[in-house]
């Protein structure tokens, strides 16, 4: 736990501290990743082509080279562009589970974040997710957190050992809530002693 006390987030409290940083499963970035690598795969085999044809001299008279080059190169820029954003998505889209509340930071697009956040006492279940062989396997799904506000459900997409992070969110319900029942107790303690005094 003590692993993210260097870590701090825009409006974080004073006395909050981070218990876990959770990102989506590496291999959920992998199966986006896998059309850029298709995609490759069939440029580097008509570039290879297009080579061995125009050195066996079947575009004689023409000079397709420039034309190639020009087509070839705005792809490989499109691919970058495309890279970079899935990237971005993955990185940016966060789980921050403190001591008080979980904060969800999704980030849809390159100019547009959305937060939302949920105090561990206003949780009321936690159930988990995890569909198919290979989410199985590697041990990844998704964290369904039920609440009692106007928000209904607070999704945890694609994370790493989700059982994990059901325990962990469980455990601080757990303890928000005695807490919060300890308040009301006193509270009322303090109200039924200055009902007797008067």
């Amino acid at each position: 736990m003590e692993r993210f006390q260097n870590f701090h987030f825009k409006g974080q409290n004073i006395n909050e501290k981070i218990l876990l940083i959770v990102r989506r499963h590496w291999f959920d970035i992998l199966k986006q990743f896998f059309l850029v690598f298709l995609i490759v795969f069939f440029l580097t085999l008509f570039f290879s082509a297009f080579s061995y044809f125009y050195s066996a001299n079947i575009f004689s008279g023409t000079d397709m080279r420039p034309l190639v080059f020009f087509v070839g190169s705005s792809l490989a820029l499109l691919i970058w562009i495309y890279i970079f954003l899935i990237w971005i998505d993955y990185y940016f889209d966060v789980w921050i589970i403190t001591d008080k509340r979980v904060i969800n930071i999704e980030q849809k697009g390159l100019f547009m974040r959305h937060i939302s956040e949920l105090e561990l006492s206003k949780i009321q279940d936690v159930t988990t997710e995890t569909e198919g062989i290979i989410p199985s396997i590697l041990n990844y799904g998704d964290v369904h957190i039920q609440t009692a506000g106007t928000v209904t459900r607070f999704v945890f997409w694609h994370v790493p050992d989700p059982y994990k992070i059901k325990g962990i969110i469980m455990k601080l319900q757990g303890k928000a809530q005695h807490k919060e029942i300890r308040k009301l107790g006193k509270a009322i303690h303090k109200a039924g002693q200055q009902e007797e005094v008067t």
